[in-house]
Parts: C-alpha cells; sequence; structure tokens
C-alpha cells in the first residue's frame, strides 16, 4: 500500500533529539497553535503526498521509495558523527551535506512561496489581458485558435473582469512541479555548501544541548547591519549558515574567516542558548527538543531562558486584546 504521510524532515536525524533512542520522544512546541506535547518522530514534520510523484511509467511512491534508501544511508552517517563528536570524517560528512541541502530545497515554506510567487505572476497577467475588450477578445482568438480553449467555454468580457477583479481564484502548484523545480535547486545550491568553511559547536552532554525544528537549515547574514535589505542566499559572502545537527551538536558553516575548516568549539550554555534562539526563530511552526529543560536566548532577552518559558516570551506571546 503505498503510503501517504511523507516526512520533509527525516525521522532518522528527529531521532538525534530525542532523550532515549530505544523509545524516542520529542518535546514540541508548536508557536502557531501555543502548545507544547509530546510526539514520537514518527509524528511531526510530516505532509500529506510530499514526495508524492505523477509520472508515466513509475509508481507514486517512487521517489519517497528513493529517499527512504537516502534515510539508511543518513542514519548510519548521522550516527558516526555523534558518536565521534565530530565531522571530519569525508564520508559522513557528504551525508550530512545531502541533508543540508535538502533541507533546504525542500520544505513547505519554500514551496508555499513559490506558490505565491507564480500566483502573483498570473494575477498581473490576468489583469493584463483582460484590461479592454479588444486584448481579452484578442487572446480569446489565440487560446481558440490553439486549442487551448473550446468554442463552447464562456469567455464574456464583462463576466471575466469582475471575476479578475474580485480575485476569485488560487493558482495551485502540484506536488510534481515543486519536486521537479526543487531538484533542479538542490544540485545547484549543493556545491555552495561544499564550499564554506565549518565550524562544528559541541555541547555539553550533562547540559540541555541543542534544539532543531520543522525548518532546521538558518541562513542568516553574518552582519546584523546587512539584516535589514534584501534576504540572505546560498550563495552568499558574508552569511552563515546554521544547522543542529544533534542534541550535541550543531555547526555553522561561512565563506570568510581566518579559522580552518573542521574547527571544532565546545559551547557553554550561553553560546548554545544563542544558537537554539537563531534556530527557534528560524523554524515555521514547531521546534523540537529533547524536553523542556533547553536554553535559549533572544537579542531583547537579558539573561538565558529555559523552553518552558518560550510561549510567553514577546516573540511569541499573544498580542493584547
Amino acid at each position: 500500500m503505498t503510503a501517504r504521510r511523507h516526512h520533509y524532515v527525516p525521522q532518522c536525524y528527529l531521532r538525534g533529539f530525542v532523550a532515549e533512542r530505544e523509545k524516542p520522544e520529542l518535546f514540541v512546541i508548536n508557536t502557531e497553535k501555543r502548545q507544547s506535547f509530546l510526539a514520537a518522530p514518527a509524528n511531526v514534520a510530516t505532509k500529506r503526498d510530499f514526495n508524492r510523484i505523477d509520472v508515466d511509467g513509475h509508481p507514486p511512491d517512487a521517489l519517497e521509495n528513493a529517499f527512504s534508501g537516502f534515510e539508511t544511508k543518513l542514519d548510519r552517517a548521522l550516527r558516526q558523527i555523534v558518536s565521534a563528536r565530530s565531522i571530519k570524517s569525508e564520508k559522513d560528512r557528504v551525508m550530512l551535506f545531502n541533508l543540508i541541502g535538502l533541507m533546504a530545497t525542500k520544505n513547505p515554506r519554500l514551496r508555499e512561496n513559490f506558490r505565491v510567487f507564480r500566483e502573483h505572476i498570473e494575477r498581473v497577467f490576468m489583469d493584463l489581458v483582460t484590461s479592454t475588450p479588444e486584448l481579452w477578445a484578442s487572446h480569446v482568438r489565440r487560446a481558440q485558435k490553439d486549442g487551448y480553449l473550446a468554442a463552447s467555454t464562456d469567455t464574456d468580457y464583462e463576466k471575466m473582469r469582475k471575476f479578475v477583479e474580485r480575485s476569485e481564484f488560487r493558482v495551485e502548484t502540484t506536488t510534481s512541479q515543486h519536486l521537479h523545480m526543487e531538484l533542479r535547486t538542490f544540485d545547484k545550491i549543493l556545491p555552495l555548501i561544499f564550499r564554506r568553511k565549518w565550524v562544528l559547536f559541541r555541547a555539553s552532554p550533562k547540559s540541555s544541548g541543542f534544539v532543531t525544528s520543522d525548518h532546521p537549515m538558518c541562513l542568516m547574514w553574518s552582519d546584523l547591519a546587512l539584516s535589514g535589505g534584501f534576504p540572505p542566499g546560498l550563495g552568499r559572502h558574508k552569511t552563515q549558515l546554521l544547522f543542529p545537527i544533534s542534541n550535541d551538536l550543531a555547526m555553522i558553516g561561512t565563506f570568510e574567516g581566518d579559522h580552518d575548516d573542521d574547527d571544532e568549539i565546545d559551547a557553554d550554555d550561553l553560546l548554545v542558548a544563542q544558537i537554539n534562539g537563531s534556530i527557534i526563530l528560524h523554524s515555521m511552526r514547531q521546534i523540537y527538543a529533547r524536553d523542556s529543560e533547553f536554553l535559549y536566548m533572544f537579542q531583547h532577552n537579558s539573561s538565558v531562558m529555559r523552553g518552558a518559558t518560550l510561549l510567553d516570551d514577546q516573540c511569541f506571546s499573544r498580542p493584547f486584546d
């Protein structure tokens, strides 16, 4: 039977943030619904038919099955990285960088941004072609001639113009269209991940450690002065790419800096809290942690905060009635 619930954040990755792998359970904070709860990795970061394809000659779950094969290898690599507390193994590093590339290109936020962009283009186009009766009639004739529009179709100009002015339509993008764009983008951005100089941050095994989220790939400007302008891009200099690997490990990659690639830093509680703050702010809706005692710190916080208080923070608190 074809599985319909697909993970956009791999389960094997999420298991790196649980307290016990034998009984994997995550502490989840949903900032949109303002609730926290415990859940297995199998039950979070999922979307119905997220990887389903509609291609002649291939089953609908062909791509999902291919990703399952990748995740088997990824699981092995992540376990070895966590055990060694290092990303110096080239073989494991390749798998990790591929995971980051997938997280950068295959996520619901990016899909919705792409859909909204296409919808905007279509709305502008429809406004243009219905701007005058003559222009609309010209497009109708061409569409009928090319076989895209049946002669029996109602093409009344006044009806169409009112329809466009009321914006009574939503442009959808098929999953296959999303996947086609995502896989092409993945091939282009993967080298940009390999080119960065990476620093590994290691939390103390006795600490509450790092968190992750439903959008763990955190790209930001290195210089806060640049943050008010254009958004950062993976190929842009003066940017840093933060990625939590597990409860004990996180890493940041940059193009600049006088540090060596594969530098390793033992992170104190303050640094762990600051890194967690960035991860939380880049999430879509959910944050995943080992428990509610994780540390975080935003710019407006005067001290390190605990995860149990996150929903009361001004970043997520409800506006006053």
